[in-house]
């Protein structure tokens, strides 16, 4: 009788999964070779150190390093359907994932249609074996802003709901340029009725969270860090109808002291704002799903039922169409009872 058993029994999704903070790294360390990383790359002995053991303030280079290993369609193609292999073993039934092209095209032999199609051919190769779906959040890196006109004209494209890219997002480390100069790349995607995600990233002060609130009008937040204590940022967020992604073993892995470490996740839930987990990196958190939600249930004090509301909410928060969110919530629904009668009864 195992609450842990439980969790991994029934079906889930992940909304803020990342591309290259989700590599798994057998055959990632394989490309590296065929593509002769380790004699490109003086870093690459300590590249390859912190994948194993992350310097956890250096999180987003780490992540976009490795993930510069892959330079070829095919590189790409294996390492989604590895990442689709890993969330069936999790009973992951759909991924939102961000991922951001221009860290990835620019040469011959990868373009941005070539990598989308790259990405597809790893998602349909995971969906036929493994029952696993996945979908792209494209996202403007915080460090590249003149990209964001182009991510944005593909993003909202019509070519982009036939390669499965349901969002546009923001991410990366802070940097000094004003958010406003991604205002444009937003307004396309809304303009076009697609919606849009704002990664915060660690350290992000509540200021600058409420001011891309204000000039990018995001539709879910992600990683928003400990904004528990920031009343106005709250009800900024609930009254904007903003969804709201966590990762709790990220703010575990940053905290610079246990005493130090506050989760947000009561506060949101609290305040209504509309709030799911995510393992975001698990690669380099070295953390599950079920390891998010084990930690809900001991650190914030979720009870087995706010649990199973907290799961079933992330599938509705989806950006998936209505008929497909309706047939993950049925089947969620039958396997939570079948799983609370195996793994929890009497509870």
């Amino acid at each position: 009788m195992s609450l842990r058993e439980f969790l991994a029994a029934i079906p889930k999704v992940e909304l803020n999964l990342q591309l290259t903070g989700a590599l798994q790294s057998e055959n990632l360390l394989m490309i590296a070779r065929q593509n002769g990383i380790p004699a490109q790359r003086e870093s690459f002995a300590q590249s390859l150190a912190w994948l194993d053991a992350p310097d956890y303030t250096q999180l987003e280079a780490i992540a976009r390093e490795a993930g510069s290993w892959a330079q070829y369609p095919e590189d790409i193609a294996l390492l989604v359907y590895d990442i689709g292999v890993a969330l069936s073993k999790q009973n992951i039934v759909y991924a939102e994932i961000m991922v951001a092209p221009p860290d990835f095209i620019g040469s011959s032999r990868m373009s941005m249609e070539v990598f989308i199609e790259a990405l597809n051919d790893g998602r349909d190769r995971a969906l036929r074996a493994w029952q696993v779906d996945m979908a792209w959040v494209l996202c403007i890196p915080r460090d590249n802003p003149r990209s964001g006109d182009g991510v944005a004209r593909w993003a909202a494209g019509s070519a982009a709901p036939l390669s499965n890219v349901v969002a546009m997002g923001l991410t990366g480390a802070p940097e000094p340029q004003p958010i406003g100069q991604f205002k444009r790349a937003f307004d396309t995607a809304r303009k076009k009725e697609l919606v849009t995600v704002f990664s915060a990233t660690s350290g992000m002060e509540a200021s600058e969270i409420g001011e891309a609130l204000e000039e990018l009008m995001p539709q879910r937040v992600t990683e928003p860090g400990d904004i528990g204590g920031d009343q106005d940022l709250l009800e900024r967020l609930a009254a904007g109808s903003q969804q709201v992604v966590l990762s709790l073993c990220r703010q575990q892995r940053l905290a610079a002291s246990e005493e130090g470490l506050r989760f947000p996740l009561r506060s949101l839930i609290d305040a209504k704002i509309p709030v799911a987990l995510s393992s975001g990196m698990p690669s380099l958190y070295k953390s599950t799903l079920v390891d998010e939600y084990m930690l809900a249930h001991e650190r914030c004090e979720l009870s087995l039922e706010e649990l199973i509301a907290l799961a079933r909410r992330s599938i509705e928060l989806a950006f998936l169409d209505a008929e497909r969110k309706d047939t993950l919530l049925r089947r969620f629904d039958f396997d939570v009872k079948a799983a609370h009668a195996r793994w929890l009864p009497g509870r």
